[in-house]
């Protein structure tokens, strides 16, 4: 490749490449600024993430490729990176007054924010599996980082080396997975490997099988699910919240990549098993979340069953529903705000270096702070799926796409199960309006407030008015599915 091809691919993924510059910056800043000026690096956080956010706009009206074809700057990938930089942009800020509360220092934390962000970028873009596994690792190695980052918690230190473990192993599935692909085919492009592609070939079956398997663990869809529940609870809340929807879509955007446009012969075997993955997955997700006593450990059940009911939509897809594209895409996209939302509450009203943890920590919510009981119970009946929010409209799509696909069982038990998630979601509620418990709550915290505000605005409206945002994945899954 020539200098002329590697410069005009940098300007390219202009993107990436102004979130790693910032978190250089603020790498090599940090020591060099003394005292409350720290608190400034936050607004040039701000600054690289609103700046990505307008080069990304380029890539949702025009296509391009870079290094030789390694990544696809398409609208698809431009799609997912408005999730990463959106879900970016509100942990940021929700952990500008979270890492005060919890005496957390910052600057070194934004930086793996960003790094972690420009990680998922590139999964989003790339098409051969070399910079698939580089992504995964960009990403990852920075989340491992953020979920061990309080060093004076066992849980936060026990999650991380947890997840640097388990992680190592999924990406050692992932690296053999392409190791016996590049054996069978001789190339790690995916378009090449479809063109070579021989379901006789055991070397394409197994590699193929490794493969998912590594995109299951990252997803944390059945039967690898396991780690999702301590880490998230170790994790601090803000990371956890960024983890839940950053990586998850990530995890699910190379997934559909790799499945449509490397491997998608594999379509008719694959498709019962991701059937089976995604109703265990909801159901396991679900029933663990029941019978959870902490808000953050039931969060991370929950969050389990909804990349089942997101699996729902990836299997109609393999069916050749392009409905089935879309709900997945909007889906993510809709999850993105009720579960950050979610989890910026439990941040917001941590105090004292005290997680808001325990059901009791919600308790007479209502009464003395009910703006903030008002959020809560928004992005809850979200994720419940109750009208008029925006998690309603994402499950309605999700469940239809599996009936016009002609998964009728599959869409009834995704309805079963979302009519279970009621009632952990209903719990938290009886305990902010009608505890009596005597709880503390911290003072205002206007950045905090802020998020949460928009957040919640964003469910209701985009609920009550779901159709720009569902003609948003709409284009970008017409732009990705083959004419």
């Amino acid at each position: 490749m020539s200098i002329s091809e590697i410069l005009r691919s940098t300007l390219l993924i202009g993107p990436e490449i102004s979130l790693i510059l910032t978190g250089i910056i603020l790498i090599i800043f940090d020591p060099l600024i003394n005292g409350k000026r720290k608190n400034e690096l936050f607004w040039i956080v701000l600054i690289g993430l609103v700046i990505a956010f307008l080069l990304n706009l380029e890539r949702l009206h025009t296509e391009a490729s870079a290094f030789s074809g390694a990544l696809s700057l398409d609208v698809f990938s431009g799609y997912f990176n408005v999730i990463f930089i959106i879900s970016s942009f509100f942990a940021v800020i929700l952990s500008r007054e979270y890492l005060i509360t919890m005496n957390l220092k910052s600057n070194e934390y934004y930086a793996l924010i960003l790094f972690s962000t420009s990680g998922m970028m590139m999964l989003s873009s790339a098409k051969e599996f070399m910079s698939i596994f580089l992504g995964f690792e960009i990403m990852s190695i920075s989340v491992y980082i953020l979920s061990g980052f309080n060093r004076e918690s066992i849980r936060s230190t026990e999650a991380g080396i947890k997840y640097l473990i388990l992680g190592g192993f999924s990406s050692a599935i992932l690296l053999y997975g392409i190791a016996l692909i590049y054996g069978a085919s001789g190339t790690i492009f995916l378009d090449e490997i479809t063109s070579k592609f021989d379901v006789q070939n055991p070397l394409y079956l197994a590699g193929s099988a490794l493969i998912i398997t590594g995109f299951i663990f990252k997803i944390g869809a059945f039967p690898l699910h396991q780690w999702v529940p301590d880490i998230y609870e170790g994790a601090p809340m803000t990371v956890t919240g960024f983890m839940s929807v950053g990586v998850k879509a990530a995890a699910f955007a190379i997934l559909l990549r790799v499945l449509l446009e490397g491997v998608y012969q594999m379509d008719a075997n694959l498709i019962y098993v991701l059937w089976l993955i995604s109703a265990f997955t909801m159901t396991i997700g679900n029933l663990g979340a029941i019978v959870q006593k902490s808000i953050k450990r039931m969060l991370a059940y929950s969050s389990i069953a909804h990349a089942g009911y997101a699996l729902i939509g990836v299997v109609a897809t393999l069916r050749g529903e392009e409905i089935g594209l879309s709900s997945v895409l909007y889906y993510l996209f809709a999850y993105t705000f009720m579960n950050l939302g979610a989890f910026g509450v439990l941040a917001y009203l941590s105090r004292d270096g005290k997680e808001c943890d325990n059901y009791e920590d919600v308790s007479g919510l209502w009464s003395k702070k009910p703006l903030i009981a008002i959020a809560l119970s928004i992005f809850l009946f979200s994720l419940a799926g109750l009208p008029p929010t925006i998690g309603f409209f994402a499950k309605y799509r999700v469940f239809l796409s599996a009936i016009k696909a002609d998964f009728y069982w599959l869409a009834i038990i995704g309805i079963l199960n979302s009519v279970i998630s009621a009632y952990y979601y209903l719990r938290v509620l009886v305990y902010a309006y009608m505890g009596e418990e005597e709880v503390k709550f911290p003072s205002f915290k206007p950045a905090s407030a802020f998020a949460i505000t928009v957040l919640t605005i964003a469910t209701l409206i985009l609920g009550i008015f779901p159709f720009y945002s569902w003609d948003f994945a709409l284009k970008a899954a017409a732009s990705f599915l083959p004419n």
